[in-house]
Formats: structure tokens, sequence, C-alpha cells
């Protein structure tokens, strides 16, 4: 191949593919949910090639460890640089995985440990104990993996990881994000975690950026509960923008792609960032539009489902904002739901007081 010059130089064409090698994937996405995505990526391919059949089914434990922790006496370690292409066996180890499980480090665990002497194993005598972990249990029918967020020292703090190839419904979207709304969404409190949307909470003004910021959430909250998924934002096409969608490649054949779902993404506002009022009329032709958005893009996607997802951050709560749509929304086939921001923790409280059921 001739050494190109100028502009288009081997240097110049190298460092162009180093600069955006993976953009459009997980890049920016924070390591613990790389990790977690790419691991049960992994599993799906071993079971996938029959690790299941084996006749002695041991757990795995992984670890985000790039860095190999220190030889423990007795115990060998070994390295499989190539570890994501689902060729080698995982049961019965403990593996010290990089953020995207492409090169692994494993001990092999002894017949004899127990659940007990395996966790000791882990935190103790390897000290990895804080590091986000995933346990891939295989003793189990059906089997299931947990993602450990702040490692196996917090054993009470874990999700259990979807690997099955089903359908995904409304239900598990919904649940997924009423989650996330609050963890992170439903008070200036919980948003200190993710991003300020609000300009001024005590005056209902919404930040200019609240859409973006609630995108960002939503993105990598999915991804958290939907591993095996690929959550995708921000895609062109001929229909416009879309804000988000879930679609999953079959491990059984990785040609062919499900395309779960469309989510349209909207903030519904009272006053802007600079105090102006937002009328009643505005808000209404923004969920007109967002039903519309959604059933259109699902169109072009060939999607399974799409759903208009508001977030209303507005003075008052008592109108429906679907009550104008509803009946557009059925003709498209476009499911709503809304989730409601409060401008500050009181104000959360008093609604869970008023609302509460009687006991």
């Amino acid at each position: 191949m001739p050494d190109l010059q100028g502009p288009w130089s081997d240097e110049a064409v190298r460092q162009t593919l180093m600069d955006y090698f993976g953009v459009g994937s997980d890049v920016d996405l924070p390591d613990e949910l790389r990790f977690l995505a790419n691991v049960a990526r992994l599993l799906q391919k071993r079971i996938r090639e029959g690790e299941l059949e084996a006749s002695e089914q041991r757990p795995a434990l992984f670890f985000l460890h790039p860095q190999r922790p220190n030889e423990v006496p007795s115990r060998s370690m070994k390295r499989v640089p190539m570890l994501d292409n689902g060729v080698h066996a995982i049961s019965g180890k403990l593996w010290f995985v990089n953020q995207i499980a492409s090169d692994g480090s494993y001990i092999e665990l002894m017949p004899e440990e127990d659940d007990e002497a395996i966790f000791d194993l882990a935190t103790n005598t390897l000290n990895a104990g804080t590091f986000p972990a995933v346990v891939f249990e295989t003793r189990t029918v059906p089997v299931e993996a947990r993602f450990y967020p702040y490692g196996l020292l917090k054993t009470d703090t874990f999700q259990v990881v979807r690997l099955e190839e089903t359908a995904l419904t409304f239900d598990q979207i919904f649940e997924s994000i009423d989650r996330l709304y609050e963890s992170k969404l439903c008070t200036p409190d919980a948003q200190s975690r993710a991003g300020k949307l609000w300009a001024d909470a005590s005056k209902s003004w919404v930040a200019d950026d609240a859409e973006d910021q609630i995108q960002h959430v939503v993105h990598c909250g999915l991804i958290g509960f939907f591993p095996t998924c690929t959550i995708r934002i921000e895609q062109s096409q001929a229909t416009g923008r879309l804000d988000v969608e879930i679609e999953e490649p079959l491990v059984s054949d990785r040609s062919q792609i499900v395309r779960h779902a469309i989510l349209e993404l909207k903030v519904l506002r009272s006053k802007n960032s600079r105090g102006n009022s937002v009328s009643a009329s505005v808000v209404q032709d923004w969920v007109r539009k967002g039903v519309e958005q959604a059933s259109a893009y699902r169109d072009e996607r060939g999607s399974r489902l799409a759903a208009l997802c508001c977030f209303d951050m507005r003075l008052a709560t008592a109108d429906d904002c679907f009550e104008p749509v509803k009946e557009l929304a059925e003709q498209l086939v476009v499911e709503l739901r809304s989730w409601y921001l409060f401008p500050s923790s009181e104000a959360y409280r008093r609604h869970l007081t008023e609302n509460r059921e009687p006991t």
C-alpha cells in the first residue's frame, strides 16, 4: 500500500480512526455501565455456546478491575486477551476484566469453595469488594446474573440482569423509568445527582437543557436495566430526530435485530429559564407534536412499540396533559405516560402525605 501524503497521510488516517473509534456506541457512558452491558452480552454468548450443558455448573464472578490484582499464593492467574469472542468457558472462575470485557484475567475456583468462601476470597484476599461486580449463577433454573454496582461488600444492593431474549413490554420500560424518576428526577435534591433541571426551582423556572439532562438519565438508566439491548439516542432520519430507541441484536443470529420501542421525551413548562410564561396552548401543541413524532419514528424504524413520555415541570398538576390527544394517541397506537417533577422535596412530601392510602 502506498504511503499517502498530505492531509490523508497514513498517520492522519490512523489518528482519525483513533479519534472516532467507538463514536455512537458506549464510549461516553460511565465505566460501570459499559462493564455491565458487555459482561451481559458475554454471558449471552456463553449460554448460546452451551456452557450450561457442562457436567459441573459453577458460578462465575466478574469484577471491573482492568489491572490484574496481586497473585494469590497457590492460585495461578491466567489471562484471556480476547475474552469477548465468547469461546472461552467462564464458569467456576473469578474474572478481572476491563470495561468492555474484551480482556480478562481469572483465578480458578476450588470445587470445595461454597458461596461464602468465594465472596471472602474476592473481598478479603483479593481486596476486590468495592469494585462493580456481576455474579453469573449457573446453578439455578433459569440461570441468572446479579449486578452489584457498589461491589460485593454491599450484598444488599444489586439488581437482577435481564439475559433472556424476550420482547420488552411497556410495563418493563415504564417500571425502569419509574425507578429512575424516584431516584434521580422527582425533586431538586434527587436531581443533584443527575444535573440541574431547574433554573430557579422556587419560581418554577425550568432550565433550557432540561430535555438533554433527562434524556441522559433515561439513556444511562435503560442501559442499566436492559444491558443486552442497545439504547440509541438522537438518531436522525427522514421523519426527524428521535429521542430514544431500544433495540436488541439476537444472540442466536447477530444479523437480526429486534427494535423494541421508540420513546419520545417531552418536558412540559409553565415558565422558561428566564421566567417567561409558556401558555397552555403551546403545551398542548407540544404534546400533540410528541404523539405524532413517536408514531412517525416508530413506523420509519420498524419498531414494535412507541410511547410519548412527558416530564411535567409545570406549576399545577390538576389538568391532564394528555386529555386533548388521547383519541389521536389511540388512533396512532402511541402509549402515553407522564411523571411530575416537584420543585422542592417539601412539595413532594406533601404530595405523598395527601395521596397516602389509609392503613
